[in-house]
């Protein structure tokens, strides 16, 4: 994780980058991570680009296109998802391609408070996109007022990340979408009573059957436009992806955290794990041929971390969907439960606090027992400033993923 983000581009020219700049004997992720070695500033602009592929109105470097709002006058035509070009293209189900039409209904959908029984909660009201779609409280309350056992978690490259929820019971994002909707404890509606409403509403029906023609408004079909408009929500705009591609610096804190990564955890044990943090929060994950470029940063399997989760499935207690670096510093409070405010208190919790489990897997045990990191204080600020580097805030401002309502949406009685 932490490691390649250095390893893949050059680091800021300052004196402090001299005894971390050759990382070609901690990792393999790159074959270009030691450029302090090149004789000339030529061979630097070869392997720096001069401009960025994309830039903002005002200038600001993408790695990405910023994604288009999608226009529902276009219909069935293909709605393009932009993503760097060491991606994998987003896996689409043969049955529901992404189309204008389709990923516009799915946004009125996502937001729209219709969708709960007594038309007060949307999906946004607890996925809110200044904070990558996660909840701004430890554990989400339904409709009715009770507090969940979970925290929301984040919706962004869900395209690639299948299963779905804390405990991965939803396969698929067609799956996920009716669970919450039907829920008593979450949004608590109907599914009969909220296929009356919508076709009974003065505008779902047209927008249904633009984004689905004969289809009529279903659950299915409901699904379908929650999930089109799901896998648009991309973000491969950070500070991390500019830095891969050598257009941007890191700070002395910074490298230090990272330097702190390719050294490898517990810190100065024999034993220690390179690049600890990647067994779960993999940086290649869906890059194309598992290259040295910044990907998902997680796994797709359930992973644990010594806290207790009770998926319902025998064996599976305390095994996590283990939720991606990306956008983290603005996705607090963490954990399942919301039980940490900030990252210095995740951090301590894998430094010092991990109990042993069934459950606890290597790197982060070893011999059934859990590791400590032995990281000082300064150590966890510097590892905290390192992952700050993979928030992206064109994410959490486009308006493409905002509610496409002026003010809440009136209701059909």
């Amino acid at each position: 994780m932490l490691v390649c983000a250095v390893a893949c581009a050059d680091p800021p020219a300052s004196p402090q980058t001299t005894d971390h700049s050759d990382h070609s004997d901690h990792s393999d992720h790159s074959n270009h991570s030691n450029h302090s070695n090149h004789s000339d500033d030529q061979d630097d602009q070869d392997d720096t680009p001069s401009e960025p592929p994309f830039t903002t109105a005002d200038g600001q470097p993408l790695m990405a296109a910023l994604a288009e709002p999608a226009d529902p006058s276009l219909g069935r035509t293909p709605y393009p998802v932009p993503v760097p070009s060491w991606m994998t293209p987003p896996p689409v189900p043969p049955d529901n391609p992404l189309t204008q039409a389709g990923v516009d209904l799915g946004r009125h959908l996502f937001y729209d408070p219709l969708l709960s029984g007594a038309d007060t909660q949307s999906c946004g009201s607890c996925h809110h996109q200044e904070r990558s779609f996660t909840d701004r409280r430890g554990a989400s309350t339904g409709e009715t007022g009770k507090v969940l056992p979970r925290n929301a978690m984040p919706l962004m490259n869900l395209a690639w990340t299948a299963p779905y929820f804390w405990d991965g019971r939803a396969p698929t994002l067609e799956a996920l979408v009716p669970i919450p909707i039907a829920h008593p404890d979450e949004m608590n509606e109907d599914m009969d009573t909220l296929i009356a409403q919508l076709q009974a509403h003065p505008d779902y029906p047209n927008r249904f059957e633009s984004a689905f023609p004969g289809e009529g408004i279903s659950e299915a079909t409901i699904s379908k436009a929650i999930a089109q408009f799901l896998r648009t929500l991309v973000s491969f705009n950070s500070r991390a992806d500019l830095l891969d591609a050598g257009l941007a610096d890191l700070t002395e804190q910074e490298i230090r955290g990272n330097a702190l990564m390719v050294d490898g955890l517990p810190k100065g044990a024999p034993d220690r794990v390179q690049d600890i943090c990647d067994a779960c929060h993999k940086h290649s994950a869906g890059v194309i041929d598992e290259g040295s470029s910044m990907g998902l940063f997680t796994t797709s399997e359930l992973k644990s971390n010594g806290l207790p989760l009770d998926s319902g499935d025998v064996g599976d207690s305390g095994r996590f969907v283990v939720p991606s670096i990306r956008n983290i510093t603005v996705t607090a409070p963490y954990m399942h439960d919301g039980r940490f405010d900030d990252l210095m208190s995740v951090l301590e919790h894998y430094n010092t606090q991990m109990v042993a489990s069934s459950e606890l897997e290597h790197p982060l045990a070893k011999d059934g027992q859990p590791r400590t990191m032995a990281l000082n204080a300064d150590d966890k600020a510097a590892v905290a400033a390192m992952i700050g580097i993979f928030t992206d805030p064109h994410f959490l401002t486009n308006p493409a993923y905002s509610s496409p309502f002026s003010s809440t949406p009136t209701r059909k009685e």
